[in-house]
């Protein structure tokens, strides 16, 4: 029995050195310190199991009065600061920015970051900047992850990239593209609108999703006329966009340096509807900026099901037959090709062809003009074993992956706009997948 006590002791402490060290807390209630700057040990945190009440952040190092300390999270969060700081600069809340000076000499000093907590990953630092020195050149962003002790969602292991797709800006959602739902500014920050030169007005004419930061993937009939590219200056990419008209806060304005439309792409048919825009200059992220992750085909595996439910935003036609003032979300599953045929024998049997899926309801929820382009968004939540994901909640971690491109729908007998009671046609990425990478990185 003694001996098992041993081992047990000696695995438990094992554990701890994987992935932290444990301090011994107030009431017997452990703490755990981790060095989260890769090659700085002066830098490190301190948090309770879960941190319900956030971290505390140490800095060792003797740092004198009026000294600036320069601290960047990844995603929205508060900062409460220890009796030796206090702020010198409005919160940067587009970039999560913390700006503070220190008031006395110090031998050390910490500070509490608040926000998230178990099972999510609460916000993690990015930048420690001292006197415009940065002190944190390789953050750890996962350090909570998996923590024996910290009860943390562990993300979605197979994904290429564990920091696309994912929302900076979390909040419960309160609140009519046709019969949608209102969103918020940052809820959808890999929306793009593209504006195209018409006389000497820039004007909407479609939605893309930002995948990186040079490139928008949208629908080749966006970017061209009679299946050839549009010259690149007849196009301007807005980020961060909510207000269709009105000024946003966090509005990032792209020239377009080349439009990549695919070899085989038919204006007539839509077949093969896909293209990329590339920047002339990088997009910088933030809350509002973000890149959405690319569908790939081991998502299936993870979630356990071919069904998807997937979201769309737009500027699109409402239920007023006029372009939304705001953007607009809606919820529409993926539809077997047959569903869709049946409903629609000659449009829906000439337009599927194995590269195009088609989703919606057929009941007054559909994208429609000014929608093409856009995104079909599908949230793949990383550990399901946690519970169910409730997207107005923003509960649990997940990225959103872009699974399909709206392309086309069925257009009203009385006029020629999309008809809210028919399925929508998407390109699907899934099959464009390399495509996508190989012209991304031209």
């Amino acid at each position: 029995m003694k001996m098992n006590k041993i081992i047990i002791q000696i695995l438990i402490h094992l554990t701890i050195l994987i992935h932290g060290y444990m301090l011994q807390g107030a009431h017997s209630i452990p703490q755990y310190k981790i060095e989260f700057c890769h090659g700085n040990p002066n830098i490190y945190a301190t948090f309770r199991p879960g941190a319900y009440s956030g971290y505390d952040v140490w800095i060792n190092k003797r740092l004198a009065v009026t000294t600036q300390i320069t601290v960047k999270l990844d995603s929205g969060s508060t900062i409460d600061l220890g009796r030796d700081l206090r702020f010198s600069a409005e919160k940067d809340t587009i970039n999560n920015i913390f700006t503070f000076i220190v008031i006395k000499d110090v031998e050390q000093l910490s500070f509490t970051v608040k926000g998230r907590h178990s099972p999510n990953h609460p916000p993690y630092i990015i930048s420690i900047k001292i006197d415009g020195v940065e002190n944190c050149n390789d953050p750890d962003r996962s350090y909570f992850q998996g923590h024996v002790y910290g009860g943390i969602a562990m993300r979605f292991d197979k994904a290429p990239d564990k920091f696309c797709g994912r929302r900076r800006i979390y909040r419960r959602y309160t609140e009519l593209i046709v019969g949608g739902s209102a969103t918020k500014a940052g809820d959808f920050p890999w929306h793009a609108a593209i504006l195209r030169l018409k006389g000497s007005t820039l004007k909407y004419t479609c939605g893309g999703t930002l995948i990186s930061k040079f490139t928008v993937l949208t629908a080749a009939h966006c970017a061209a006329i009679s299946g050839a590219p549009l010259n690149p200056e007849a196009l301007k990419v807005v980020l961060g966009k909510y207000y269709l008209n009105a000024q946003d806060i966090a509005l990032q304005e792209k020239n377009i340096f080349k439009i990549i439309i695919h070899d085989d792409f038919n204006h007539k048919s839509l077949d093969n509807d896909i293209a990329l825009l590339i920047f002339t200059t990088e997009a910088a992220y933030n809350n509002h900026v973000q890149p959405a992750c690319v569908w790939f085909h081991d998502i299936y595996d993870h979630i356990g099901t071919n069904k998807l439910n997937g979201t769309v935003v737009g500027w699109g036609f409402d239920n007023t037959d006029s372009l939304s003032e705001t953007l607009k979300s809606a919820v529409m599953p993926q539809q077997q090709d047959i569903t869709c045929i049946r409903s629609d024998p000659i449009f829906y049997s000439n337009t599927l062809n194995g590269k195009k899926f088609c989703g919606g309801y057929g009941n007054g929820t559909s994208a429609c003009n000014g929608d093409s382009g856009g995104g079909y968004m599908v949230f793949v939540q990383d550990d399901l074993s946690k519970k169910k994901y409730r997207e107005e909640e923003d509960d649990l971690d997940g990225a959103w992956y872009v699974k399909g491109i709206v392309s086309v729908s069925l257009a009203r007998n009385d006029a020629s706009i999309c008809d809210p009671n028919s399925y929508t046609v998407f390109t699907d990425v899934a099959v464009y997948r390399d495509w996508i990478l190989q012209n991304m990185n031209k």
